[in-house]
């Protein structure tokens, strides 16, 4: 699986409710304790920000800044396989800027592989409930990182899918202009399926593991992936050909990678429709679990591990099974509660307390 990601160094100012944090985690595992409005998700959130550049709670940059403060800086100091890098992310209402020890990374595998991280937070139910975008992210999430080229296919697809849309919702569109984009959608949109197909079968069986390790069992789950375009261009082109007399008359594109779904189904029925609550919340921990496992496996590194809240969406048993499996992978382990019980439950664990937007490690 290869060696962990660990964390050695965290900074955030202005960012969100944080009070200028700076601390040094412990290699193996962390647990944020405090009450609830604290600052403890803000304080993962800004983790996964610089390693991600997205807010796993969906929030605009705006938001991301604290209150009246005109600029966030974020900072990670990492210890990867590849070697110590060192993260800054510079924050404002109309701009980011982002460092790679002090340069700006000129591919996105770069940046991201070596500060991965893997965060499961409350919102993630809507992975098993919620609509096929959530799912389709977690899948760009992981190739994003992994695969070499795959950010600029899915920009490029965009931005043409972007400009096929528009001409498609003009008042009387022509059908030669809506075909001029069919090339780039076949060329970049048969790329990201293929990607996605492969991950997709990756993604299967380290579920299945993941469900194993939190014991939960019973009716099998399934993940299926359902692509809307072909893993082929010239299959593509013609799926889009065939489709454009529906795309006139919807106004918009019913082909290609924009409308995938990574299916879930619990014994043969959709798991949304069919899966209990506490079946969800393990579900939707497995997924995230596997996509730790597939990071690990495409690039050699295994992420760090981020659990928001987690004692809210499992059980007590479960939750100890968790913290053991983790450990036992290795993985560099942060967790919030608001519980002191459930800090005792993770193994060799540094405290930290979070009041008011601080973060102090807690001594005893």
């Amino acid at each position: 699986m290869g060696a962990a990601v660990r964390i050695q160094e965290f900074t955030a100012q202005g960012f969100r409710n944080l009070a200028g944090v700076r601390l040094w985690p412990d290699p193996g595992a962390n647990v944020l304790l405090g009450s609830n409005g604290q600052g403890k998700t803000s304080a993962l959130e800004a983790v996964d920000y610089v390693a991600s550049l997205r807010s796993f709670r969906g929030a605009t940059r705006a938001q991301l800044l604290g209150h009246e403060s005109p600029m966030a800086t974020l900072g990670l100091r990492v210890d990867a396989p590849t070697g110590a890098r060192e993260y800054r992310v510079r924050l404002t209402r109309t701009a980011r800027e982002v460092l790679l020890d002090g340069k700006r990374p000129e591919r996105a595998v770069d940046y991201f592989g070596s500060a991965a991280c893997v965060a499961f937070q409350p919102g993630d139910l809507d992975l098993v409930r919620g609509s096929p975008e959530l799912r389709r992210r977690l899948l760009d999430r992981v190739l994003l990182r992994a695969l070499d080229g795959y950010g600029e296919a899915l920009k490029s697809y965009t931005r043409a899918l972007k400009a096929r849309n528009a001409l498609l919702r003009e008042r009387t569109p022509e059908a030669r202009a809506v075909q001029s984009y069919d090339y780039p959608l076949a060329r970049y949109g048969s790329a990201l399926t293929r990607a996605r197909g492969s991950l997709a079968a990756e993604l299967r069986e380290a579920v299945a593991r993941a469900l194993g390790a939190l014991d939960l069992t019973g009716a099998p789950v399934e993940l299926a992936y359902r692509p809307r375009g072909a893993p082929d261009a010239e299959a593509f082109t013609r799926m889009l050909a065939e489709a454009l007399p529906q795309d006139l008359a919807r106004r918009t594109s019913t082909v290609g990678p924009h409308a995938d779904d990574l299916a879930l189904a619990w014994g043969g029925k959709p798991a949304r429709v069919v899966a209990s609550q506490g079946q969800t919340r393990a579900l939707a921990l497995a997924l995230r679990l596997a996509e730790l496992h597939a990071v690990a496996a495409r690039n050699q590194c295994l992420p760090v591990l981020l659990l928001d809240d987690v004692s809210s969406e499992l059980d007590r048993p479960r939750t100890e099974r968790l913290f053991a499996y983790v450990a036992a992978l290795g993985a560099q382990l942060w967790v919030t509660t608001t519980d002191p019980s459930i800090a005792a439950l993770v193994p060799r664990a540094r405290l930290f307390q979070v009041r008011d937007g601080r973060v102090s490690p807690e001594h005893v």
